[in-house]
């Protein structure tokens, strides 16, 4: 996906890619965040991560729940079914409230993530002292 623009077309297509590139960029942080492998070199690397993190996580509890609603409408479709025959209004109202509790887990994640870089906001390191 080489276009974020919010404002171009969507596509269920651009919509999967941009699934793909949230899963991606959270591995990469995995990764770039261990100890050792030069992602984090001060506090305030940590600081604007984190940052970035909560202004991410922030917009989940509304990408969930939209997709919950959306689920629910399409389950009542007069063309609805499940393939292994069970009620698709059912299925589709578990998955929305599902998506209801990780809208709610992700605002907690959020609000955790903006508390840990308050914590942060006035450490730093000294020029010239080094621990290693």
């Amino acid at each position: 996906m080489d276009d974020l623009n919010v404002d171009r077309p969507h596509s269920p297509e651009r919509t999967a890619e941009a699934g793909q590139l949230f899963d991606d960029c959270s591995r990469l942080l995995v990764y770039a965040t261990m100890s050792g492998k030069g992602g984090l070199e001060y506090p305030g690397d940590a600081y604007r991560l984190i940052a970035d993190i909560y202004s991410a996580t922030g917009r989940l509890p509304q990408a969930c729940e939209q997709v919950g609603r959306f689920l629910e409408a399409q389950a009542a479709r007069a063309t609805a079914y499940e393939a292994r025959g069970r009620d698709p209004v059912t299925q589709a109202a578990q998955a929305a409230a599902h998506l209801a509790e990780a809208a709610v887990a992700a605002h907690a994640l959020t609000t955790a993530l903006q508390a840990a870089q308050t914590a942060i906001a006035g450490l730093g390191i000294r020029e010239g002292d080094d621990d290693e």
